[in-house]
């Protein structure tokens, strides 16, 4: 498994898919996937933190 460094935020869970989804996509914009040991349409796994 490997990990790419992206962070993102937003007010509620379908915003912070969005970002999280956009922050991915730009992040790898122009890259080859395989570069960071990824294949060409990666599966996400997300770790996030709530606030209360």
């Amino acid at each position: 498994m490997s990990e790419i460094p992206v962070v993102t935020q937003g007010q509620t869970l379908d915003e912070v898919t969005n970002n999280l989804k956009e922050a991915v996509e730009l992040f790898l914009d122009g890259e080859d996937p395989k570069e960071f040991g990824l294949d060409e349409k990666p599966n996400l796994m997300v770790t996030f933190e709530l606030v209360p």
